[in-house]
């Protein structure tokens, strides 16, 4: 039975415990194991800003986006999982590097593929976003 130990195969991680597994590397800021969490060929899809392809490329980008922010949570709400596939509702709350406040809802898709995210779309309101960051009042009219 000693040959069996050494023939052990690992077995895969669940998508959502590998979604877990990103949304606290974002939320830590620990970029190492953010690109634990992320396939080789990655393709990160952010509506509304364009598609980044790979690992450097995806943390690059939330680095340089989280750069703006001194603290900032992604809480997600609700995890809907089919197969492969994972759907977050997500609540943000942060305070940018001016100390002013940031909140706002996202919605998150992943498809994981060998144990990593292969595919992310992000979605948000990111007019809304910017509006908050530079620190303008709400539109009310149309």
């Amino acid at each position: 039975m000693r040959g069996s130990l050494e023939k052990a195969v690992d077995v895969p991680t669940s998508p959502q415990t590998i979604v877990r597994q990103y949304f606290a590397s974002i939320n830590s800021r620990d970029w190492p194991a953010l690109r634990e969490t992320l396939h080789p060929d990655l393709s990160l899809q952010v509506v509304g800003r364009g598609r980044l392809e790979g690992v450097e490329a995806a943390v690059d980008y939330f680095e340089t986006l989280l750069a703006g922010f001194a603290e900032g949570t992604d809480r997600p709400t609700r995890l809907l999982v089919s197969g492969s596939s994972v759907v977050v509702e997500i609540d943000f709350d942060g305070r940018t590097v001016g100390g002013r406040p940031v909140a706002f809802s996202a919605v998150d898709v992943f498809d994981i593929s060998d144990g990593k995210i292969k595919s992310l779309s992000v979605w948000y309101d990111s007019l809304d976003v910017a509006r908050q960051v530079k620190g303008r009042p709400e539109r009310t009219g149309p």
